[in-house]
């Protein structure tokens, strides 16, 4: 038994190994970066946890942290109402309009982030095209402010991370057998509630899913927040970047980047939880 358990790890090394040296290894070196004394870029030998300390009880990260964790919630719920719609169309249509539908959502993904934060700003600028529509329509008189706002890096990351929602709510969608919702319409259920008490239910995992990786990257996004929002838009990241690139404190820069990575484990851990727990119940409907 114990060569046939070797036998069936051997293929594993390889990945583990690499996963060991190039994930493991750099997050154990990034958390233990914020309890050495790093002055302008040189380590002392001095090892202590005051940056932890100051982190944990200074009422501006509190804040910083608090600021962000609702973003990230806002941005997850935007995804979620408006990918789940999406989704729900990919499975109802027949085929030559499902290729229509999944090209709209991964032709994002084709270029970069950063590529479309400006195409973005572009867009919500003062003189852009939104700004420019809504004056030629008469709906404004003035351009309104998109740029470094939290309305533009809302508008901006919730485009940016709904296909992250999109993928999984299909996968999860197409896996509900069909003979489901035939059944609740021979015992009576109207539409509507064929999906609130049976596709929805059902798409449970998936939703999970797509709200697990989507609130991950958006209480981690750096390149949205930083373009539109500006170089002083209070979130996690940006005050991150601006400790270790700006002031030259790897030492609080990596305890922020450990708390942040922590946190959203946390978070993330804590709502699989509460799935589970309320997944039976929302079958049952009691």
């Amino acid at each position: 038994m114990k060569r046939d358990r070797l036998r069936l790890m051997l293929p594993l090394l390889p990945a583990s190994g690499f996963l060991t040296l190039f994930l493991v290894v750099p997050l154990l070196l990034l958390f233990s970066f914020g309890f050495l004394q790093i002055e302008r870029g040189e380590v002392t030998s001095v090892v202590t946890g005051a940056t932890y300390r100051d982190i944990l009880g200074d009422p501006f990260y509190r804040y910083l942290f608090g600021r962000t964790f609702l973003i990230a919630v806002s941005v997850t719920g935007l995804c979620l109402l408006f990918g789940y719609p999406v989704a729900y169309l990919y499975v109802s249509m027949r085929s030559r309009w499902r290729v229509l539908i999944l090209t709209s959502v991964f032709a994002p993904l084709l270029t970069s982030a950063l590529a479309r934060t400006f195409g973005w700003m572009v867009i919500l600028g003062n003189q852009g095209v939104l700004n420019k529509t809504l004056i030629w329509l008469g709906v404004l008189d003035q351009p309104m402010q998109f740029l470094f706002t939290l309305t533009g890096v809302m508008i901006a990351m919730t485009q940016v991370l709904l296909p992250f929602m999109v993928v999984p709510l299909i996968t999860s969608l197409q896996s509900i057998p069909h003979a489901l919702t035939e059944v609740a319409a021979n015992l009576g259920a109207t539409h509507c509630q064929t999906f609130w008490r049976v596709t929805v239910p059902q798409s449970v995992p998936g939703i999970a899913a797509g709200v697990s990786l989507v609130f991950v990257l958006a209480f981690t996004e750096f390149t949205v927040s930083v373009l539109m929002g500006g170089g002083t838009f209070a979130v996690v990241s940006v005050n991150m970047f601006e400790a270790m690139t700006t002031l030259l404190d790897w030492s609080r820069g990596a305890a922020i980047a450990s708390l942040l990575l922590m946190s959203s484990a946390t978070v993330v851990t804590l709502f699989n939880l509460l799935v589970r727990r309320l997944t039976p119940w929302m079958h049952t409907g009691r």
